[in-house]
């Protein structure tokens, strides 16, 4: 397979895991790191689901390839989160997080 195909396929698991951690939680907004909405994305494509608890668990054994953690790839998933969803990229304590707001 094309490499552009598995980072449309990653790029569109990242829109699935987002829209699944703000059905599961109340508040107006949710925050999370860039780099772990990456690897929940990743994990997802690897394994087939949407479940955040199988995909938590799955995490600290599935390791995103080096392809997928680079500047360039956090950009385009920063601009496909744009499109998709209402967020705020924030910089804390040298880590880049989304804010997704709740509709």
């Amino acid at each position: 397979m094309s490499e552009g195909i598995h980072k449309n396929r990653i790029l569109e698991h990242v829109r699935l895991v987002a829209s699944e951690i703000l059905k599961g939680t109340r508040s107006r907004t949710i925050s999370i790191k860039l780099r772990t909405l990456l690897k929940y994305a990743y994990v997802s494509y690897i394994v087939k689901t949407t479940n955040l608890n199988t995909i938590r668990g799955l995490v600290p054994r599935i390791k995103p390839p080096s392809r997928f953690t680079n500047q360039y790839f956090y950009r385009d998933m920063e601009e496909y989160l744009r499109r998709h969803f209402r967020v705020k990229f924030e910089k804390r304590r040298n880590a880049r997080y989304v804010v997704l707001y709740n509709r």
